[in-house]
């Protein structure tokens, strides 16, 4: 019997067919929540998942009655994915994610089961938050099933206390402590950059191609942003180019050191208090602009502090490789 596993995020939905522990085929489609919230439906996102589904039976002669399963993680439990399930509560590891899952009946598109796996949230039971404590709480989905595919794949050593660090729209920074994630920060990073360069006058001043850091001009940026605050530091970047002084590619790398910056200097501040501990930085991510992450952990944590730039982007996954663990913990009972 075979089973099917679906990562579903923002922009990009990826499938895999799987007899046991083998991948026996994947495909990808570019859609994903963003596209369901701009048509106000989730329509959208059930067809193109279907499509997936159905392209997979096709190119290996199966029927659905070959699929025992099917299972999803990462944001189909947003109100814009499959249908809306609470994230589970920190310390969240396999067996958690293993022991609630949630299985939601879809007779639409697929007409089965589906079985979703919970995001994560430091929101703890029963907990009220406010604007006193709202500030300690933070929510992920899909870096959740990452982080455990790190731990599982010997990224994380057992019993190590780490920081994954997963930039796009939102750079979330997860600990992750004995492979277990017991905290959680959220920062609104990539929405930041997409809007910048969509909305303002640095759009065109700005590479629009993928640039390659180099430390020089991102820990220029930091060194703006440590200097003259956010506004500042980019009211400058845009200065530089009305006086014509630096290339587009230059711009980037500077911009790019005042984003990420931000996040960096924050982890750094917690490795100092709450976060003392962390032995090793694992970043995870395959496109050019994420190596300022890398610059900027060398540059501004503590000596000693293990810093690692992983590609996330080849087709065995950490998140396929923490739905094996899953499916591992939950056979184990």
């Amino acid at each position: 019997m075979y089973i099917i596993y679906m990562d579903s995020g923002t922009s990009t939905t990826r499938a895999f067919l799987l007899k046991g522990v083998d991948i026996v085929d994947n495909v990808s489609v570019k859609v994903g929540t963003k596209d369901s919230a701009i048509n106000g439906s989730n329509e959208v996102l059930l067809s193109a998942m279907r499509d997936c589904y159905k392209t997979l039976l096709s190119q290996n002669s199966l029927q659905d009655t070959d699929i025992g399963d099917i299972w999803m993680s990462g944001m189909v439990t947003n109100n814009f994915g499959v249908v809306e399930v609470a994230h589970a509560s920190t310390p969240v590891d396999a067996k958690k994610l293993a022991g609630t899952a949630h299985v939601h009946r879809e007779d639409r598109f697929f007409h089965r089961d589906l079985h979703l796996i919970r995001g994560a949230k430091t929101v703890q039971p029963g907990q009220v938050v406010d604007i006193s404590n709202i500030a300690g709480m933070n929510t992920v989905r899909g870096e959740e099933i990452e982080a455990i595919g790190l731990a599982a794949s010997g990224m994380i050593p057992p019993g190590s206390d780490c920081v994954m660090i997963s930039p796009g729209s939102h750079t979330h920074m997860l600990r992750i402590k004995n492979s277990a994630i017991v905290d959680i920060s959220s920062n609104f990073t990539g929405e930041l950059s997409h809007a910048i360069r969509t909305q303002t006058i640095l759009g065109g001043e700005l590479s629009p191609e993928s640039v390659e850091m180099q430390e020089q001009y991102v820990l220029h940026g930091l060194s703006n942003l440590r200097e003259y605050g956010i506004a500042r530091s980019l009211c400058i970047i845009h200065a530089s180019r009305v006086l014509n002084i630096l290339s587009d590619e230059i711009r980037s790398q500077i911009f790019e050191g005042i984003i990420s910056g931000s996040v960096v200097e924050l982890l750094a501040k917690k490795m100092q208090g709450e976060w003392a501990g962390v032995q090793n930085v694992l970043i995870l991510g395959g496109k050019p602009h994420i190596k300022a992450y890398e610059i900027l952990c060398r540059h501004l944590l503590p000596p000693g502090t293990g810093v690692t730039l992983l590609d996330s982007q080849s087709t065995n996954s950490y998140a396929l490789r923490g739905f094996l663990e899953i499916l591992k913990v939950k056979a184990e009972g």
